[in-house]
Formats: C-alpha cells, structure tokens, sequence
C-alpha cells in the first residue's frame, strides 16, 4: 500500500505545536504591523496584510484539522500497531531501542512498524483521507509554506 503522504502526516502531527507556535507568530506579527500602521511604511497594503493574515488563519485551520484526522486514524488502530507507530514516528526512537523495549528481534520490529503504516494509511483512506486527499490538502502547506519568521525577518 501507498504511503507517502500518510508517513507526512505523522511526521506533521509530531511537530504540530511548533508549527502551530510558527503560524500564531506568523499572525500576531501581521495584526501588531497594523498597529500605527506600520505595514504601509515598509510598503504592504492593507489588502495584502488582510490577505495574508487569512492566508495563515486558514493554513492554521488546516493544521487543526490534521490534527484531527491523524489523532481519530491512531485511536482506530490496534494497540500494539499504534504504540509501535507513534514510538518509531512521534518520539523518533530508533529500532534498535523499539526492539529491546518490547523484546522482540529487529526485524519482527520493521514488520511490525510496516504493518501499523500500513494500517494507518488504510484507517485515514477509510476516513476519507487516502494518499491523494492527504496530498491536495495539506501538500502546500507542509512543503512549500514559507515559515512566519522568514516573513518577519524580511521585513
């Protein structure tokens, strides 16, 4: 089974809060540059702030739905594919460390890893969230959204 983009998705969720903190920052630096109008001294409309500042919101409403999405798909799963999971993608543990803590052989780990993102990605497509839905939704967002702090240190 494909899973590119569901792999995405838990790489994303692990980050969430940052990505969240980037993208408040990213909106709280916009709404305070419209304070005494500072955004027209360094040469943004108001309509490209307003702009930009709905921009985030809805890449912030994205994220939250994400969150959403990938927190019902891992209750789905079966426990011990979910630990394994979240252990291996979320807390970046290393297999050798997954093997030793469930003592289990090396290679029954990468089974078994293989077998719950297998899992995963069945339970988000089953939610409406296969691989292409997954990639239309949130590929511009967690690939090509410029951070909130490369905008405020260019300005």
């Amino acid at each position: 089974m494909k899973k590119n983009w569901s792999n995405t998705a838990l790489v994303a969720y692990a980050l969430l809060p940052k990505i969240v903190k980037e993208l408040d920052f990213g909106i709280q630096s916009r709404v305070k540059s419209s304070y005494q109008s500072k955004h027209l001294k360094m040469g943004v409309s108001n309509e490209q702030l307003i702009g930009e500042i709905i921009e985030l919101t809805d890449e912030k409403r994205k994220i939250v739905n994400l969150r959403y999405i990938v927190g019902k798909a891992l209750k789905q799963m079966k426990d011990k594919s979910r630990e394994i999971l979240i252990d291996r993608m979320i807390y970046k543990k290393t297999f050798s460390d997954i093997s030793k803590e469930r003592k289990i052989a090396m290679r029954t780990t990468f089974r078994r890893l293989e077998n719950a993102e297998n899992e995963f990605a069945k339970i988000l497509s089953s939610l409406g969230f296969g691989e292409r839905k997954l990639q239309e939704e949130f590929a511009c967002l967690l690939y090509t959204s410029p951070s909130p702090r490369d905008y405020a240190a260019s300005r």
